[in-house]
């Protein structure tokens, strides 16, 4: 099986939730700090980076091994590790998570012109990567975008391409009506679909290499994509914390109940302090919060699929 039909057997044996991994140093400290008392840090700069990675490790490594037996799926996402130049702790966690048997997304957003694409795509997408798929920017084009294509095909790993993102602000170029009355995220779409095609060109998978990034803030629009890409698997943002409920997530599954997953980051790794656990778990117990929100949440989104698979 490619990335995608290994993603939609883990859909249809675990769930369809994504336990997204997004940590802010600056929470964690904070966390550390409200649950354990201030820490005084050394004076030498390495010993004082030395801690912080040691804390960014810990947070991680606690999350992953916690949610292990709710979540198949892990989004991590890149920005809040080099933030604080612990790249390499990223990949490590990667590394980690992939041990622990989850599929692993890496949220990294990346895309150039073709010869730096090219680079991105050795490097995350070779056959060493602990990554399963990464997410891929498509506004360079169809040349920014084959060499992740080329490679995917290679590795037999997938990439999932921004088509309408769950931020309110991405109707400002997304939402652009063009010369032939198609929206912008309408026209990626149609790419995507073609992008697709050519990583599977005797169309003998039910899903290709090529995925989408579908915010799930706009179901309406969710539905017109799923109707333009059948074939194609949904990564679906903006679940918990972004507002989007399980009844608007429900239209971008196919008729099978699959071809999607659902991130929730904040919503689980901050659930400790959610109007839903606050009250049950203390900041001490974070880990535990988060694998109850965990559990609840995939309990969630598999009931309201059945509910809409039987409408």
């Amino acid at each position: 099986m490619n990335a995608m039909q290994r993603l939609n057997q883990i859909v249809k044996e675990r769930g369809p939730l994504v336990a997204g991994l997004d940590p802010d140093i600056r929470k964690i400290l904070s966390m550390v700090e409200a649950s354990q008392g201030k820490s005084d840090f050394p004076d030498d700069i390495m010993d004082e980076v030395n801690i912080l990675e040691s804390q960014m490790w810990d947070f991680c490594e606690e999350y992953l091994e916690a949610l292990q037996s709710e979540v198949g799926i892990v989004k991590i996402n890149s920005a809040f590790f080099e933030a604080c130049g612990m790249e390499y702790v990223y990949w490590e966690i990667a590394k980690f998570a992939k041990e622990l048997g989850y599929f692993v997304i890496g949220d990294l957003k990346r895309a150039d012109i073709g010869n730096t694409s090219e680079q991105y795509a050795n490097a995350f997408l070779c056959d060493e990567s602990p990554f399963d798929a990464i997410t891929i920017n498509p506004y360079f084009g169809t040349d920014g975008i084959k060499p992740f294509l080329d490679l995917a095909k290679e590795t037999g790993k997938g990439v999932f391409v921004l088509v309408k993102t769950s931020n309110t602000s991405s109707a400002e170029i997304q939402d652009l009506v063009l010369e032939d009355g198609k929206t912008v995220y309408m026209k990626v779409a149609e790419l995507v679909s073609q992008w697709g095609n050519y990583t599977n060109p005797d169309g003998d998978e039910d899903y290709n290499l090529v995925g989408a990034v579908v915010g799930a803030t706009h179901p309406e629009q969710a539905k017109e994509l799923r109707k333009i890409m059948p074939n194609t698997f949904f990564l679906v943002p903006g679940y918990g914390a972004q507002g989007a409920t399980a009844k608007d997530i429900v239209v971008n599954f196919d008729k099978e109940g699959g071809g999607a997953v659902v991130n929730s980051s904040r919503g689980i790794m901050m659930a400790y302090n959610s109007k839903r656990w606050k009250d049950q778990f203390t900041i001490e117990k974070w880990s535990e919060a988060a694998k109850s929100e965990a559990k609840r949440a995939q309990s969630e989104l598999s009931a309201e699929v059945e509910a809409y698979l039987e409408e």
